[in-house]
């Protein structure tokens, strides 16, 4: 039971994390939130309900069910570094990536790997009046609203490795072992305090410079729901 309620305590932190409520998830599920709530509070996952939670959410089914290996499908895990020369056709002018909001929490994920490697990748044209852009994310919470909420599509532009990152900037930072963050960045001198707009959801944390993976300015955002 109590490996149950692990499962089940990560996920709840994962929800909170990209702003989804019991509720929210519920609708996707097509379930009731009693259902969700008891799933999140201990009861087990058999394959039926797992292989639910792995369409709406992304979450492995062996993960759901035993709490071993990762959380999240194999396909964005265990990727290599690659920087964004090894891969031009991540610049297309009219084809650009769209990162759903589930990869925010995703540890060892170089996007730019999983863009290449997905073939779920959902792609848009540029925006036109926006600096330009690399990829797009769907915001994964409230972490930075009033001025980014959940559902809002950023537009992002990767920094090279020896731009300077201008303080108080939003920023998104993807690290190796907590994933994607879109938050106010700091550059310390050791390595990157991250702010949240939401700080009593969201309180700051540092990371040393050997956790980042990529960062990218954002350039453009668009009341979107992708």
């Amino acid at each position: 039971m109590s490996e149950r309620k692990e499962i089940g305590q990560i996920i709840k932190e994962y929800f909170t994390e990209i702003g989804m409520s019991q509720m929210d998830a519920a609708r996707e599920l097509g379930v009731q939130q009693a259902a969700v709530s008891n799933q999140l509070n201990g009861r087990p996952f058999g394959k039926n309900s797992a292989a639910k939670w792995n369409r709406a959410f992304g979450f492995r089914v062996n993960w759901l069910i035993t709490g071993e290996g990762a959380m999240f499908d194999d396909d964005i895990h265990d990727l290599t570094h690659v920087d964004i020369e090894d891969h031009p056709e991540l610049n297309h002018d009219n084809d650009i990536p769209v990162i759903p909001a589930r990869l925010f929490r995703a540890p060892e994920i170089n996007i730019y790997e999983y863009v290449v490697n997905s073939t779920s990748v959902d792609r848009l044209p540029p925006v036109p009046h926006f600096q330009k852009h690399d990829l797009f994310a769907t915001c994964p919470g409230d972490a930075m609203a009033p001025r980014i909420c959940r559902g809002y599509l950023i537009a992002l532009r990767r920094m090279p490795k020896d731009a300077t990152i201008v303080n108080g900037e939003v920023y998104v930072v993807d690290t190796m072992t907590n994933g994607m963050f879109l938050r106010k960045i700091v550059d310390t001198g050791e390595g990157l305090r991250f702010i949240a707009e939401n700080q009593k959801e969201f309180p700051d944390f540092e990371l040393p410079y050997s956790e980042i993976i990529n960062v990218f300015r954002v350039v453009g955002v668009l009341i979107a729901n992708i």
